[in-house]
């Protein structure tokens, strides 16, 4: 009867994290930082042939996602100082981390309307900041890293390239017109070299 344990008693160890989970939160630890970019999606609904569409696709932009434990992973977030993102967590979840967080969240977008909202976007942590849905929804809406670099390689470039066709217009004409000099002077000397011979 020393096994038996009596309604009101908790098990041996309860309570307590397992060295698993203490690993695991760990892990998540280091797996992301207050710094990183993240969104979370809810898979709930999703089969394992949409699912692994939706991780080639995202190997494929350079993203990468991670089905998590909501209980383990919130735990992980409390100790780096992000109390707040508990509220992401309800239900299966699937962190999609991303250097740019506009392309993650425009392909966690496309996702959501091709799986007929078996994929909802739950929200997201971007630079260390949470984001709701709604906030997520507008940030899929603007342009990624790479649209805004190039538009500011191209506004630098462009009085570059006005400044360049400027300089180069005049001076071109100008070496148009000298060479034609030099070949109007050329010809009048070769014809001139015949006849005083």
């Amino acid at each position: 009867m020393a096994d038996r344990q009596l309604p009101g008693d908790k098990p041996k160890g309860a309570g307590k994290p397992s060295r698993i989970n203490r690993l695991l939160v760990s892990q998540v630890s280091t797996d992301y930082s207050p710094e990183t970019n993240l969104i979370m999606v809810s898979n709930q609904g999703m089969n394992s042939e949409q699912t692994t569409e939706l991780r080639s696709s995202l190997r494929g932009q350079g993203l990468k996602m991670r089905v998590v434990r909501s209980r383990l992973t919130v735990r992980a977030f409390k100790e780096m100082g992000i109390e707040e993102a508990e509220k992401l967590f309800s239900g299966p979840t699937a962190i999609i981390d991303a250097d740019d967080p506009v392309l993650a969240a425009k392909t966690a977008l496309e996702f959501c309307k091709k799986f007929e909202n078996k994929l909802q976007v739950v929200g997201g942590l971007v630079e260390g900041q949470v984001l709701d849905s709604q906030q997520i929804m507008v940030l899929a809406k603007s342009k990624s890293r790479l649209e805004l670099l190039a538009d500011v390689s191209g506004q630098a470039i462009g009085p570059g390239g006005q400044l360049v066709a400027a300089i180069m217009g005049p001076g071109g004409i100008l070496a148009g017109q000298v060479k034609a000099l030099i070949e109007k002077l050329e010809k009048a000397d070769t014809s001139a070299a015949p006849a005083q011979a």
